[in-house]
């Protein structure tokens, strides 16, 4: 393991380290990345506000101290939440139903893994009332091979 920790990627031989660049490869191998340079801004733009959007929960989710969990409870769900929900709903809107380029693309994949976990530092449904953003859970879920995997997968608590 390059840094001591998961999860790692080996591709004959060699490891690497790193859950987005592995993503952004694996995207490349399988077709999930933009036709160009442009297309893969997109796709990383909205994959790295998903990501500020993650530690913007996780900042709060994991704080030790109750006090200061309530305060910043408070502006995260008032302010924060909403902000980034609002936002990524109307880029799965104007790409109906999809997080970039109007396409299927890692990015689609990557914010519906995620957001179980998401789901679970804020004990919510983060898109029950955001429908475009439900329709990009939709079109993900509703992949047969993902669909499989989702049916048959242990079942573990978060």
């Amino acid at each position: 393991m390059p840094m001591g920790q998961m999860p790692v990627l080996e591709v004959d031989g060699k490891k690497v380290h790193q859950s987005v660049a592995m993503s952004r490869y694996l995207a490349n191998q399988v077709g999930l990345a933009g036709a160009d340079d442009w297309e893969n801004l997109m796709i990383d733009t909205v994959v790295d506000t998903v990501n500020d959007f993650r530690l913007k929960i996780a900042v709060v989710s994991y704080e030790p101290d109750d006090e200061i969990k309530e305060k910043k409870l408070v502006t995260l769900n008032n302010e924060v939440i909403p902000f980034y929900l609002e936002k990524l709903d109307d880029i799965a809107r104007e790409n109906n139903g999809y997080l970039a380029n109007s396409k299927l693309s890692w990015a689609d994949i990557y914010f519906t893994a995620i957001l179980d976990y998401l789901n679970y530092m804020t004990k919510s449904d983060l898109v029950a009332n955001h429908p475009n953003l439900q329709r990009v859970v939709d079109n993900v879920t509703s992949i047969d091979s993902i669909r499989s995997w989702i049916d048959k997968r242990p079942k573990t608590e978060i």
